[in-house]
């Protein structure tokens, strides 16, 4: 297949592109800098086209991959707010567009929204059926996100909306912000510690996301996430007890709030997400607990494995 993709410099579009690859499809990479997007690539092949939103592209598309977006872990000042919220709009427009005029009609389309559309104080199970009733600047993006990839119905044969979890890597995302902190014991509990962690090891991410693409059935909303769900409290411990360190801190959820303002959700939301639909298609993790997700990620020799520069 011809795979376009935005977004592939990213975390889970560095994953992807080399099982993709081997299974012979084509890539075309959309970016908006195609040099950093050549430094920033980890895969190098002939198969790999990249362009910029200004030259576009030429010829068919058979599935579209929009991971395009300003990441939501750099401060939200007004300006990036609005940021995070208009890169994933405007992608989606552009692709959007561009078929059209090309009368580019692609059999899926993955849009990716993230489990922040979802919140329960009480942190109760929420599956893809839960109604959302979006509160806060996450969920309002992710509503929005959802509601302006509706339109790509009238081109595509399937559209799947792919709500992501926090993934768990080494060396990037959430894990890769919290490794430097433990490591120096100031790891700990952030606000209760009871609120659950939508966590997806990054193979699994990508796993799914494959698993999708190759499945013609597969339509509709799918949660990304892994199917053991931790509250923050027992992730941080398991964290703590990987590296050897200490887990001493403890910082309330009015203090986070009074240091982080908005961007305080990020930590305190709580998701209790299941991937009800992804299990029910057939996929198979390959890291259903966050232990063994973290043993993985961190090797078993106390921090001194695969996450060390």
């Amino acid at each position: 297949m011809n795979i376009l993709i935005a977004g592939a410099t990213g975390l889970v579009g560095q994953e992807l592109l080399p099982p993709l690859l081997e299974r012979g499809h084509r890539i075309i990479i959309l970016t908006r800098n195609t040099v950093k997007a050549r430094e920033r690539l980890s895969v190098k092949s002939p198969a790999i086209r990249i362009t910029d939103y200004k030259s576009g592209w030429e010829g068919g598309v058979d599935a579209v991959i929009n991971l395009a977006g300003s990441p939501v872990t750099r401060s939200w000042t007004g300006r990036q707010r609005r940021r995070i919220l208009n890169s994933r709009l405007l992608s989606t427009d552009y692709i959007y567009i561009r078929c059209l005029q090309s009368r580019i009609m692609p059999r899926v389309w993955f849009t990716v929204s993230a489990t922040g559309i979802y919140h329960d104080p009480a942190g109760a199970p929420m599956t893809e059926e839960t109604p959302c009733t979006p509160s806060g600047f996450l969920a309002s993006t992710c509503e929005k996100i959802e509601l302006n990839s509706h339109k790509v119905a009238n081109i595509v044969e399937r559209h799947c909306i792919l709500r992501l979890g926090v993934i768990l890597d080494s060396r990037r995302g959430y894990l890769g912000k919290l490794l430097p902190l433990y490591r120096k014991h100031l790891g700990g509990r952030l606000g209760s510690g009871r609120q659950y962690v939508p966590w997806i090891h990054i193979q699994d991410a990508a796993g799914a996301l494959l698993f999708l693409l190759e499945h013609s059935e597969c339509s509709g909303i799918y949660n990304i996430t892994a199917p053991h769900p931790c509250q923050q409290g027992e992730l941080s411990r398991e964290l703590s007890q990987r590296l050897g360190r200490a887990n001493p801190l403890i910082c309330p959820g009015p203090v986070l709030k009074l240091l982080l303002g908005r961007q305080s959700e990020l930590l305190l939301q709580d998701q209790n997400v299941l991937p009800a639909r992804l299990l029910e298609a057939g996929y198979q993790f390959r890291f259903e607990n966050a232990a063994d997700a973290l043993a993985d990620l961190l090797g078993d020799a106390g921090g001194n494995g695969k996450d060390q520069d």
